[in-house]
Formats: structure tokens, C-alpha cells, sequence
């Protein structure tokens, strides 16, 4: 069986510790934005605010497991990260998370336009915001279920393919104006991440 929900916030609504983004935008162990660049922050955060809408897809499947190779729908998920997270799992939740085109294209602009500290902002805003954004939908999965979930794993992480971003993109991507680079195993929205939550009992 497979579930459906689909997620969407305003960026206001998903909030993001200010020494996060301090670390993000090259401000480590300050644990704030310095005076001097507040104003220029603002003003992306304000961009970002006008020109996105975080939006998540999550499928649930039915989990099932034959020797330490872990399966749904139509794809086998193998390594030692995925038996490790799912292996126990009756449900999988695979989440494809994205902020949409319109900011690659802003970062872009800012860039062609010589603007790099505002380029750069924007871009390390964005990266935090996808971020939290799929932080938050983990929370409210995890509120909605008597289940026990395990960490959110990423392709790319540990021995988790990469590729399998491909098989997030064909089966989510439609919804959310995502497609995968088939040799690079990118997303296009850059500002997208994908993932798998394991439940168990």
C-alpha cells in the first residue's frame, strides 16, 4: 500500500536558530549575524520569503526484507546504513523535500549581477531552509504515528546510494517540480533533499 501526503509552509513558518545560519553564511563560532551584514541578511530573508514555498512529498510503504536488503513498492534499498535505520521496519516513509526553481534562479541572477555577498546569503538561507523544512515534516511524521522512527537517512550519506535519487524523482518528483540528473544523481531545484524514515513497533 501506498500513502500520499503532500506538505507546504510559508518560510516564515519554519523556524531556523540564528547561529545556524550564522555557521551556514561563514560566521562559526560567532553564534549571531554580525551588525555589519543584519541588513543584507534581511533583505534575503525577505527574498526567500517572496519567491518560495517549501514543499514536501512523503510516501509511506509497506516495509519487507529479504536477508539484509530492505524493500518497497518497487525498489531493494542495500547497504549497511539502510539495514541499520530500516531493517526492523514495517513502514518506510520516502520524503522528497524542495524549495522550487525560483530561487536557483535568484542565486544565479545575484551572481551574474556581481552581487556575491547576496548571492551567497541567499544561497546559504535556502540550504538551511530545505533543511529545517524537511526537519519539520519529520516531526509532524513522527507526531502523527505510534510507531518508532528511526533517524532520517539521505542518499549520499555513509554507503546510502546517491542514485537513488533518481527513484525519489521519478516516483515524487512530478509533484513538486523536481527532476534528477541521471549522471550526476543531482537535483534540479538545487535547494531539494530526499529521504527515508523507517517505522517500526
Amino acid at each position: 500500500m501506498v500513502l500520499l501526503k503532500k506538505f507546504t509552509f510559508s518560510p516564515l513558518d519554519i523556524e531556523i536558530p540564528e547561529r545556524v545560519l550564522a555557521a551556514r553564511m561563514g560566521f562559526k563560532g560567532v553564534g549571531k549575524i554580525p551588525e555589519e551584514f543584519k541588513k543584507a541578511y534581511e533583505r534575503m530573508h525577505d527574498l526567500i520569503c517572496d519567491i518560495t514555498e517549501p514543499t514536501a512529498m512523503v510516501q509511506e510503504y509497506d516495509a519487507s526484507h529479504e536477508n539484509e536488503i530492505v524493500k518497497i513498492y518497487n525498489l531493494k534499498i542495500n547497504g549497511k546504513l539502510a539495514s541499520s535505520q530500516l531493517g526492523k521496519s514495517v513502514k518506510i516513509s520516502a520524503m522528497l523535500v524542495s524549495l522550487g526553481e525560483k530561487l536557483d534562479d535568484k542565486i544565479s541572477q545575484l551572481h551574474e549581477e556581481g552581487k556575491e555577498v547576496e548571492s551567497f546569503f541567499l544561497d546559504s538561507i535556502g540550504s538551511e531552509l530545505v533543511e529545517f523544512t524537511a526537519r519539520t515534516v519529520d516531526g509532524l511524521l513522527r507526531d502523527n504515528t505510534d510507531l518508532k522512527g528511526s533517524a532520517r537517512i539521505s542518499p549520499g550519506y555513509v554507503d546510502l546510494p546517491l542514485s537513488l535519487n533518481a527513484w525519489f524523482a521519478r516516483n515524487m518528483g512530478k509533484e513538486v517540480g523536481v527532476i534528477c540528473d541521471e549522471e550526476s544523481f543531482t537535483f534540479v531545484p538545487r535547494k531539494t533533499i530526499s529521504a527515508f524514515i523507517g517505522w517500526s513497533n
